[in-house]
């Protein structure tokens, strides 16, 4: 029989096994040592334990499922460790796994809704040839204004680190959270 221990990650409540929980705490620990003399030190952090709470919701397939150390050792491997950033080499999970990336709206670059910027960060162009386009259609007869309402509507918005990263077709790990 194991211990099960409840902790609070990015304010929302995991049950870890014991073991997995002191794993979690020496990986945190070692990340914030690296980071002490980090002007950002409190937002990296931050960012990172909301990374690990978006992995363990994916894990998570019944209301009280407990986290166990190859979940923890999955999410470190994924996320990388401070290591990882002394050294030359790239995560290995990283380079195994090609990121693609997702269309979002950027809140950080947006004129209007954000929808141009994350149009092109989606597709690699300027988003000035996108507000340029939404721009002569909605000229000719208003149709860009209806179709950028509509793509406000049903494109989201790009709220989470991880989803930053992934509009910009960027794996989420230890080289690129700063």
């Amino acid at each position: 029989m194991k211990k099960t221990i409840s902790a609070s990650l990015n304010r929302k409540a995991y049950i870890l096994d014991e073991d997995a929980y002191e794993m979690l705490e020496r990986y945190l620990s070692s990340l914030e040592y690296h980071f002490q003399s980090d002007e950002n030190k409190t937002e990296i952090l931050d960012d990172i334990e909301t990374r690990i709470a978006e992995h363990f919701d994916k894990i998570i397939k019944v209301e009280g499922q407990v986290i166990n150390t190859e979940n923890v050792k999955n999410v470190i491997a994924t996320i990388g460790t401070p290591s990882d950033l002394d050294s030359d080499d790239l995560n290995t999970s990283s380079v195994s796994q090609k990121a693609y990336p997702k269309l979002y709206r950027d809140l950080e670059e947006r004129v209007l809704g954000g929808i141009c910027s994350g149009m092109g960060h989606y597709w690699k162009v300027d988003p000035v040839l996108f507000r340029l386009v939404f721009v002569l259609l909605a000229l000719w007869g208003g149709i860009g204004i209806l179709i950028y309402l509509v793509l406000w509507i049903v494109i989201p918005p790009a709220k989470t680190p991880s989803e930053r990263l992934e509009m910009k077709g960027e794996q989420f790990n230890i080289n690129n959270i700063k």
